[in-house]
């Protein structure tokens, strides 16, 4: 009889197991985007936490003021940089906006002079004005950008007040999250809590170094060669190194167009400093800074990066690399050590505490 208990208990378990396990797929394939949009404030509140915490450890100030101090800090930062960059990024951006047209043509005298090339160049309408779409058409597209700007500026804004919900009192949450699981099991889930955090905040620091040395490095070299647009250019950079591997590379494509409007030499002047700032990044700054952070594999995270990419767009492609991190350590933790790597239970005495916890109950 009390073997028939077990059984069934532990068919019961397994089958919750699997089906708060199905559930959450369906979820999470469901509300994809709302989960990112989650993620997202974690990771902002990550970056807010980091800073309060060095602002508290240095000043020695309460962490509201501290948090405060940091708020300010990161959008001061943001926005003074936008205030001393911003008049000459718009005049470079209204440049852009004739200089790649022109490269484009450029680059479509040099595919005619091919037989493959031709055939592409044939796709495309001599009549430009035919590719424009008519006005009912251009309104509804007008209209869609106007609903999506709304939608990121919603969106961003939900995920600063959430960060900063998250910042003012993390224990608050962590606690509550800890108390969804038996008791015996807390210590353990707010161990591996801290490790993820103690993990995004690592990869934040490494990241945002990275993107830093990718910025200066940039605007500094298409200084050096006389290259149009050397700021604007640069802050893509900036910004986009953010995505690894992806990101980079298409960020050099635009600052390969502008050369080319100015000579096919300075074209691949262009393409061959932006390539060596690439290598020296990624086999020589990189391994460094992630040595001392978070080590992510490169196959494994561009694989991530294409499948987040393929279901969620740019924002999946955006949060791939610290959705891995924070992935890596739950596995590592909860599947190699405590499963894997475990020390075997003596399936006698488990019985014998099981049998006494069924006895109890009935």
């Amino acid at each position: 009889m009390l073997n028939v208990y077990l059984y069934a208990k532990r068919v019961a378990i397994a089958a919750l197991v699997v089906l708060l396990i199905v559930t959450g797929f369906y979820l999470l394939g469901q509300h994809a985007y709302f989960f990112l949009l989650v993620f997202a404030a974690i990771l902002l509140a990550v970056l807010f936490c980091g800073i309060t915490d060095w602002i508290t450890a240095k000043l020695h100030l309460k962490r509201g003021l501290s948090l405060l101090l940091a708020v300010l800090f990161f959008f001061g930062v943001i926005i003074a940089a936008f205030w001393l960059i911003a008049p000459t990024v718009s005049e470079q951006v209204q440049e852009m906006r004739q200089t790649i047209p022109q490269a484009v043509s450029r680059v479509q005298d040099w595919l005619s002079q091919y037989g493959w090339g031709q055939k592409l160049v044939e796709q495309v309408p001599d009549d430009m004005s035919k590719a424009i779409p008519k006005q009912n058409a251009m309104l509804s597209k007008v209209s869609g950008i106007f609903s999506t700007t709304l939608s990121f500026l919603a969106d961003l804004f939900i995920v600063i007040i959430t960060a900063l919900f998250l910042a003012s009192n993390p224990a608050l949450y962590t606690t509550g999250l800890t108390k969804l699981f038996p008791l015996r099991n807390r210590s353990r889930i707010s161990e591996v809590l801290g490790k993820s955090y103690a993990t995004l905040k690592s990869w934040l620091v490494g990241m945002l170094s990275a993107m830093a040395i990718i910025g200066v490095s940039s605007a500094i070299a298409y200084s050096l060669i006389g290259l149009p647009l050397a700021f604007a250019l640069a802050l893509i950079a900036f910004f986009l190194a953010f995505i690894p591997n992806v990101g980079p590379w298409i960020a050099g494509l635009p600052a390969v167009l502008v050369g080319l409007t100015v000579s096919p030499q300075m074209a691949l002047y262009t393409l061959l400093i932006y390539s060596a700032i690439q290598m020296v990044e990624s086999y020589m700054i990189t391994p460094i800074i992630f040595q001392k952070t978070v080590d992510l594999p490169p196959a494994l995270l561009l694989f991530f990066q294409v499948l987040l990419g393929i279901f969620e767009g740019a924002l999946g492609l955006l949060l791939a690399a610290p959705i891995l991190a924070v992935l890596m350590v739950l596995i590592n933790e909860f599947y190699v050590k405590d499963v894997l790597e475990a020390e075997p239970v003596d399936a006698s005495k488990e019985e014998q505490t099981e049998g006494k916890i069924a006895s109890s109950e009935v």
